[in-house]
C-alpha cells in the first residue's frame, strides 16, 4: 500500500476540491453495429459522484448521466439504483461485468483485458484495451456485442472547465490499438498515448496532431467516420459550462486498414474557464 492510497488500495483524496477519481469502460461491436460506454467518476471533496451509462444501436444513441450524492465506499463494485439509472460494474480475474438498465435502454456484458496497461507520462492516469462481449437494447430491442474495448482510470484535479481536449481510442483490422490525448493547451502539455502493434506492448507516441474528423500520431493519421454521438452538458460547482462530445467511430488508415473505436471532444465555454495554470497534464477523464 502507497501513503497516496487508502487500505482499500484507493487513491487519497488532494485538497483541491476539483480532486476526482474516475473510472470509463468503452466498448463497439467490431463491425460498428453496437456498443457503448458507462463512466463512474467522483469527487470526494464536493461529495458528489457522476454515473453515465449509453448504448449505440444502429445510429441512435441513448443513455443516462446522474450527479449524484456520493456515499459509502468509493472502490469497486459500483453500482447505483436510481430510477433514472440502475448501474452496477463487478470486477473479477481478468474481467469486469457491466450491467446497467434506464428509459429505453440497457447495456450486459463482459469486458475483458487484452493488453497490458498503458501509464501515462504526465498526470496519474492509465489506459488499457480490451474486448467486450455480450447485448446493448433500446426500446427493448437488443443488439449482440462482441468487439474492442477501451478502459480509462484515472485520479488527481479534474478540471473539465479549464481547457479543451481531443481523446480517442480504437481498434483497427490487423489488430493495432491506438489511444490518444491532446489538450488545448498551446503546447505547453505534451501529448500522450500510444500504438500498440499486435502481439507487441504499447508504443508512446511522441506527436499527436488534431483535425476536424482525423487525427496523426506520428507517422500514422487515423480518419474517423462517426456512427452516432452523444452530447453531455457540465456544469461546474462555480456556474461554468463544459460541453463532452463522445462519438463511436469507424476508422480507416491507409488504403486497407479499418476499425473501430470512440473519440471525444471537451468543450469548455470560454466564459467558464479558469485562468489558473493545469497542474498535471490532465484536466478531465
Amino acid at each position: 500500500m502507497s501513503p497516496a492510497t487508502t487500505p482499500a488500495g484507493v487513491p487519497r483524496p488532494g485538497t483541491d476540491r476539483l480532486w476526482g477519481e474516475s473510472w470509463y469502460f468503452d466498448f463497439a461491436s467490431a463491425d460498428g453495429s453496437a456498443g457503448g460506454f458507462v463512466r463512474v467518476g467522483d469527487y470526494p471533496n464536493l461529495g458528489r459522484r457522476w454515473c453515465w451509462a449509453y448504448v449505440i444501436a444502429g445510429q441512435r444513441a441513448v443513455g443516462c448521466a446522474l450527479d449524484r450524492p456520493l456515499t459509502g465506499r468509493r472502490d469497486a463494485p459500483w453500482q447505483t439504483m436510481d430510477p433514472s439509472l440502475r448501474l452496477l460494474i463487478e470486477p473479477a480475474l481478468d474481467c469486469w461485468h457491466i450491467s446497467a438498465d434506464g428509459d429505453g435502454f440497457g447495456l450486459d456484458l463482459t469486458w475483458r483485458e487484452q493488453g497490458p496497461r498503458y501509464v501515462y507520462a504526465h498526470g496519474s492516469r492509465l489506459e488499457q484495451p480490451g474486448w467486450a462481449a455480450g447485448d446493448v437494447s433500446i426500446d427493448g430491442k437488443p443488439r449482440p456485442l462482441d468487439g474492442p474495448g477501451q478502459r480509462d482510470h484515472s485520479w488527481g484535479v479534474r478540471d473539465w472547465w479549464r481547457l479543451g481536449w481531443t481523446w480517442c481510442a480504437g481498434w483497427l483490422s490487423d489488430g493495432t490499438r491506438f489511444q490518444a490525448t491532446l489538450l488545448d493547451a498551446r503546447g505547453l502539455i505534451a501529448p500522450d498515448g500510444y500504438l500498440m502493434a499486435p502481439g507487441r506492448p504499447p508504443e508512446s507516441v511522441g506527436d499527436v496532431a488534431v483535425h476536424a474528423d482525423a487525427v496523426r500520431m506520428d507517422g500514422t493519421l487515423l480518419e474517423f467516420a462517426d456512427v452516432a454521438h452523444v452530447t453531455i452538458d457540465l456544469r461546474s460547482p462555480a456556474g461554468g459550462v463544459s460541453r463532452l462530445r463522445r462519438a463511436m467511430t469507424r476508422v480507416r488508415t491507409g488504403a486497407t486498414q479499418h476499425g473501430i473505436g470512440w473519440r471525444e471532444r471537451n468543450m469548455p465555454e470560454l466564459s467558464s474557464r479558469s485562468r489558473r495554470p493545469a497542474r498535471n497534464g490532465l484536466a478531465g477523464g
